[in-house]
Formats: C-alpha cells, structure tokens, sequence
C-alpha cells in the first residue's frame, strides 16, 4: 500500500503528460490518512483535465516555464520531476536542449532550499542502451541523441546530488498502456487503436517483430510513488513490464478485438528490442506489474469507441 502522509509538500513536475495524469489518478486514490499534506501541480499553461474534487484542498497549481529559474515559495520536501517539452517532437534538438534547462534549474533551485527535498526524476529506457534484434545490423541508433542527452540529465543530477546532498531516485521509463495514453500521439498503441476504430484498418509502418511491452499507467504510477517515499534511494530503477509484445501481435490483437484489417510492411527495417530488466525494482519496491496487457488494450480500446461514437 502507498502511503504518503510522511510528504509534507510534493512538488510535480509535467503535470499534463501521460505519466504526470497517472500519478495524480493513483494519488486520489488513496485514504485520507495516507495522501501528502500539499500537492504542487507544475505546468507551462495550466492544468488540461479536471483534479479529482477529493484533492481540491490540497492542491496548489502552479503556471511556470521551467526552463526560466525556478521561484516557488513553499518548503518542498519532495519532488517527482516529469517535465519535458511535449509541444514538438521528443527527439528534436531543441526538445533536448529544453530538458537540459530544465534539469540545471532543477538542481539550481534545489541548491537554494534550507532544506533539500527528495527527489524522484524519470528519464528514458533508451538509457539502458540500442538493442537491434538482428546483432549483425550496426546500424546507428536514430534516437541516439535523445538517449545521451537523458544520460547527461542523469549525470547531473547524481553529481549534484553528491555535491548537495540531498537525496535521488531515477526512474528509467519504457513503454506503457492505459487511457490516459490515448490522448497522446506517436505511440504505436494508441495510433494502432485511433486508426482501428476511426478507419477500421491498422497500417504498420516499421518492423512488425520489434518486441515492447506494456505496463498498465496505474502499475508505471504506483512503482514511481514507491520510489519517491523508499527508504533507501535508488538511481538504477527500471520501470516497464517484462512481458515481451511483438508489433504484430499488438497490431493483430487490435484488429481482432476491434474487427479492422490491419497491414505489414513487405520489407521491414530491422527492429529492435525495449524491455527494461525489472526484478531488481520489484524486488526492492515490492511491487507487481498488475493488469495484463491484453486487458489494457480492451480497455482502452473500449474508451476509445465510445468517444469515437460520442458516448460519455
């Protein structure tokens, strides 16, 4: 069970994204007894969804650029840092440039705390490394920028949290599942599930044997909110599901659930293989990888159709 009446001020970074919804969700879940006294909502432009109401008292909302210098006038004690620029492509130059702003005003502002709070950062499974699933093809990574501009984000934060001294978990993120992920584009999940319903066709573009796996948003939510409040902090967490899934059996499985026709390269580019290795986190965390993919994929699937049809 979660319990986070030990956090006296959470601070939330990226509080618009995939991730960021799913830890507020996985919060209003909990009792009274075990929620954070404040809760500090961080945005560029203000919050894009209702809070649950059972939070209203304990939320403050903030509207910031992080990557101007940080100014917030409550004594954190913790920090679960999401944030990133999700207005253009994740891989550009410039999205890498604004994610190191961000983690440098990070650690500035911590630096200017009487008291350090803890924190939690999420970077990337692309951290762990390029794993093609043909070993012959060397060709290069084309993320390879976004995963060592996450490296050095990692890098710095450690070293300052060395220098400083206050205390650091990272989180390396892989791919996931749940609603709140159809709100989202270029993920192969939802954009496979946005196009079975909306054209009853699925099209895969890329190799059909890439391997991922999916990790229910409430799972990925509750193994972050673990790791904020852990006893003994940890900078090597993986956070994903074990549980390999090829494109086409996601590709087939949509189309089955959903009726559609769905269609393969004929020349596929080599794939590649993303799972994070994640007994160690849940050895340590003692947490499971709860509902199962298929039954993720209905789910959204289901929610999906109704908003297609303009059933609410």
């Amino acid at each position: 069970m979660i319990d986070l009446s030990g956090v006296g001020s959470l601070l939330i970074t990226g509080t618009n994204g995939f991730v960021g919804r799913s830890i507020i969700d996985q919060i209003a879940k909990l009792e009274t007894q075990h929620l954070p006294h404040e809760i500090l909502l961080v945005t560029r432009q203000g919050i894009d969804f209702d809070v649950p109401t059972s939070m209203n008292s304990r939320i403050k909302l903030f509207n910031q650029d992080l990557t101007q210098n940080w100014k917030f006038d409550n004594e954190v004690t913790h920090v679960i840092n999401l944030a990133a620029d999700g207005s253009q492509s994740p891989y550009s130059e410039a999205a890498n440039n604004t994610f190191t702003s961000i983690v440098a005003n990070l650690v500035a502002w911590i630096s200017t705390c009487q008291e350090f709070p803890r924190v939690f950062h999420a970077s990337t499974g692309a951290c762990s490394g390029y794993k093609p699933i043909n070993q012959a093809i060397k060709a290069a990574n084309p993320k390879s920028s976004f995963a060592l501009n996450r490296l050095e984000a990692e890098t710095t934060l450690k070293n300052a949290s060395k220098i400083i001294g206050f205390e650091l978990s990272i989180g390396r993120l892989f791919t996931f599942s749940g609603i709140h992920l159809l709100r989202k584009g270029q993920y192969a999940v939802s954009d496979f599930i946005k196009s079975a319903i909306s054209t009853n066709s699925i099209k895969v573009t890329g190799d059909p044997n890439t391997v991922r796996s999916y990790l229910h948003q409430d799972a990925m939510a509750e193994w972050i909110l673990q790791a904020l409040v852990w006893h003994e902090p940890d900078t090597s967490l993986e956070i994903g599901s074990s549980h390999k899934v090829t494109i086409r059996e996601l590709a087939e499985f949509i189309a089955q659930e959903t009726s559609a026709s769905v269609s393969f390269p004929e020349a596929p580019d080599g794939g590649d293989v993303y799972l994070p290795n994640n007994q160690k986190t849940r050895d340590k965390l003692g947490v499971t990888e709860g509902k199962s993919w298929d039954l993720a994929i209905k789910e959204m699937i289901n929610v999906e159709r109704k908003k297609f049809h303009g059933i609410f």
